[in-house]
């Protein structure tokens, strides 16, 4: 038995959540309209995408335990600092257990926008990560938004991120 800590109901219900995760991602492509949300970020204030509107917009779903997505973070942040003014937000989804960890890097990093604390340790339960067909092994995900929230590009590595701000912002 290749999962011997698992019974055969446990097992089925996680091939069942990849395959709906799977499909939901299926959903989010480019050109589609980004499903809203309507939570409360990491310190308590109200955060719904539809309140972004009229902006260009990055939903970027990471965690400080991610390697790849603390790399991608200065790219992120000069991105913010240079286009903030001009139009550009950023939303953070962190898949992140411990929240005072959370809140300590976002403040280290600069990360001066929103983070909604998507703080649960065990992969399927965190809300929107889930809502979004996102799992652990699939962050750094992100999604870059036009002002009527449908979906530019996604997933940007390096210099691109600002590139396509740029060109999202100029239209």
């Amino acid at each position: 038995n290749k999962f011997p800590h698992r019974d055969p109901q446990s097992y089925l219900a996680m091939r069942e959540g990849q395959l709906k995760a799977k499909q939901i991602q299926m959903t989010l492509m480019k050109g589609a309209t980004f499903p809203d949300f309507d939570e409360k970020d990491v310190m308590g204030q109200q955060l719904s995408l539809s309140s972004y509107r009229g902006k260009v917009v990055l939903i970027d779903f990471w965690a400080t335990w991610c390697v790849p997505c603390c790399a991608e973070i200065p790219n992120v942040v000069a991105t913010f600092q240079k286009y903030h003014d001009q139009g550009f937000e950023v939303i953070g989804v962190s898949l992140d257990s411990d929240r005072k960890k959370l809140l300590d890097y976002t403040q280290k990093s600069q990360m001066t926008w929103q983070e909604y604390f998507d703080g649960k340790s065990v992969p399927g339960e965190n809300k929107l990560a889930s809502r979004y067909g996102i799992a652990h092994s699939g962050i750094p995900m992100d999604f870059l938004l036009d002002g009527n929230g449908k979906i530019i590009d996604m997933n940007f590595l390096g210099k691109a991120l600002a590139q396509a701000v740029a060109m999202a912002l100029s239209k």
